[in-house]
Formats: structure tokens, sequence, C-alpha cells
């Protein structure tokens, strides 16, 4: 999205054209019949439903009136209420979202780390409609707090800002029609009732395999929408320079690029049982080599690994042949360091050629430690990314 398109959408929410104004009061008495709180017929509430339908008065008060009626259909006014704690504690800690502060402009601002979220663990649990349920408590749990802290401020807190982490997504996770279900339900749930509520997002550390669930997405989602959406692969460079150009910098922690310095609470990683991965000891100075034959091009591999203790080197190469020369290597994820004792790595790759790629859990750089990795790999074809539920 161009910087001018970006200035487009982020002119104040508060600011009505003559033609808004005088559309105002038409569709207050259009909707006048309807239950409205006091609250709702707020002009910046009214507004919404306005813009969201273009101005268009007949489909804005259509619009309304259907999410009036989900409202009431779904007891959404009273759910947090009755409902608020009825989370369970590992849908929590599988949803991880950061509430950061508002900006000066009035914006929520928040961070989801979504590499971090394992919806599909929950789906596979809990079942679609309980997910779907537990979403509408996240939602009004966020729209309250923005709401209380934009009251202690003394502004109106209406909109959000956020940075989507996706570093660590997988495929895996839109994988089974069930995902894929509760994803579109919930996008529909969020145009339909929570209209221009998004001012805007960014979405760092995208996979290449990003590419093919976004598709899967993308005709869901409103272009009013995607204009508000920028998305940016693994290069911290040029998502940070964003981050400090376009978010509240002291609410943002170092980590995404602000300058508020904390500990990230969701580094523990994620809470899974060991005997779900392979374990492998590598002595010190030497590494530990998992090949995998691709036999057709566009295969996705994904990986999934922890370390016990310590830190390890990873990289990941392409060879024609197996046990190839190093100097037949194709550096695919070049070696580098990583903590995968604090915080599980995840990854994956779209395999652009047929041949073998080489997993390198390397501790050369140890002279004395030994090391343990617990590590998971699987991977999807180009059928299954093609036709998933076949």
């Amino acid at each position: 999205m161009t910087s001018e398109v970006f200035k487009a959408a982020f002119s104040s929410g508060k600011e009505y054209s003559a033609e808004e104004k005088e559309k105002l009061v038409q569709f207050r008495k259009m909707v006048a019949d309807l239950s409205l709180t006091e609250e709702q017929l707020e002009d910046d509430y009214l507004i919404k439903w306005l813009r969201a339908r273009y101005l268009d008065l007949p489909k804005a008060s259509e619009m309304l009136r259907a999410s009036m009626k989900w409202r009431k259909d779904n007891d959404i006014d009273t759910l947090l209420e009755r409902e608020g704690d009825s989370i369970p504690e590992d849908m929590k800690k599988g949803s991880p979202l950061a509430w950061c502060g508002i900006s000066k402009e009035g914006y929520g601002t928040f961070i989801f780390p979504l590499g971090r979220n394992d919806l599909r663990a929950m789906i596979e649990k809990y079942g679609v409609k309980a997910c779907e349920r537990y979403n509408n408590i996240f939602m009004l749990q966020m729209l309250k707090i923005m709401k209380e802290e934009g009251e202690k401020k003394g502004v109106k807190c209406t909109q959000l800002i956020e940075i989507c982490d996706c570093e660590g997504y997988s495929y895996r996770q839109m994988a089974t029609k069930q995902c894929r279900e509760f994803m579109t339900n919930m996008q529909n749930n969020m145009d339909a009732n929570y209209p221009e509520l998004l001012r805007y997002a960014m979405m760092i550390n995208t996979p290449k395999v990003f590419a093919i669930i976004f598709n899967l997405l993308k005709p869901l989602i409103p272009k009013a929408t995607l204009d508000k959406i920028d998305i940016f692969g693994p290069d911290p460079e040029k998502w940070r320079a964003v981050v400090r150009e376009k978010f509240p910098v002291e609410l943002i922690p170092a980590y995404w690029g602000g300058d508020l310095v904390t500990e990230d609470e969701y580094a523990s990683g994620l809470a899974e049982e060991d005997a779900a991965y392979t374990k492998v000891t590598i002595a010190a100075r030497e590494r530990f080599i998992q090949e995998v034959d691709v036999a057709e091009k566009n295969t996705i591999i994904e990986w999934k690994f922890k370390s016990e203790g310590h830190d390890v080197g990873f990289h990941v190469f392409y060879s024609k042949e197996a046990r190839a020369k190093k100097e037949q290597w194709e550096d695919i994820v070049p070696l580098a360091r990583v903590d995968a004792h604090t915080q599980v790595q995840e990854g994956s790759h779209l395999c652009e050629k047929e041949g073998i790629y080489s997993l390198v859990w390397d501790n050369g750089f140890s002279l004395m430690k030994a090391k343990t990795i617990l590590y998971q790999i699987s991977f999807v074809d180009p059928a299954h990314q093609e036709n998933p539920d076949a």
C-alpha cells in the first residue's frame, strides 16, 4: 500500500464530510425504530455502518438491522457478563494477544503473535462452535479494554491498530476443513458486526507459505479492509522502520521495533508434550543432519524444534543428491544460532524444485557441551494445497 493510500485510510475518523453529516441525520431517522442504546445512537457508532456501505442508506440500514438481530440471537450484549470467565486456560495461552495502550490519535494498539497461535489444536479439542463462542468473548473483552482505557484518557477509542507477527506460522493451521470454516466464519463476523474497527494492520515475518494461506482468505476480505493491511516478510530492517513510522513506539516492545523495554511474555513457546518430538543429542563440535527427499516440486516442508538448556545452530540447504559435499549445498535458511531453549522454533519452506532438503542442527561452535534437540518435520503436498479437502 502506498503512502498516499495510507494517509487517506488514516484520515481522522472523527472528521465528517458535509455529505457524511447529512447522511448521519437521515440514517438516525431511518433506524429510529431499533432499540439502540445511547452509545449506539452516537455519530461515532452510526458512521461506521454508513462508511462500511459507502454511505448507501438502505444498505447501511440493512447491515445494522442484521447485526442487531445477530446480537439478540446470540445474547451478545450479556455474553461477557455471563461467560467472560469461561474461556479455558489453554485457549487463552493458545490465542495470545497483547494490549499495548492507546496511541496519541486515540487508536487501541495491539500485538497479535499469530505464529504462536495454535488454532488447530483448539478447534480439534473444543470444536468450531465453541471456538466461535470464545472468539466472541475475546472480541468483547478487546472492545471493553479499549473503551475503559479510552475513558481514562478522555478519548473515545473505537478503532484499533495492530502488529500481527507471523513468525512460525504454519500451513498446518489451515490444512483442515474445520480451521478454514472457523476462519471464514470469523472474517464474516468481523465484517458484518464490527465494521470499521480496524484502522491499520501490518503483518510481519510472513513465511513463503503465507501466500498460499492468504490466498485462501483473500476472497473473503473486503477491499476496504485489504487496503488497511501491509504485509512484510522476515526482514526486520524493513518492517521495524515501518513500525516506527506507523505506531506509537513508546508503547511497542523493542522486540517488535519500538522503544519499550520489557520481557516477551510469550517467549516460553508452545506447550507441547516431548513425546510428539524426535529427540537427538548432538555431541560438542558435531552436527546432526536430517535429509528430506522431496519428489514433487511445490511441496511444503514445515519444521518445529526446541533444545534443552542451550542455544543451537540451525540451517537448511538443498542438494540434488543425498550426502552431498559442502560445495554442492545451496543455502535455503542460512546458518544462525537460535535460542531454541527459550522459545520453540518454527519455520517452513516451499520447495521450488525436487531433490534433497537437509535440516541441520549445528553444535560446531560448542567446544565442551553436547546439545539435546527435539524436532518435528511435516509436509504438505501440492495436491493438498490445490484441494485441501481431498
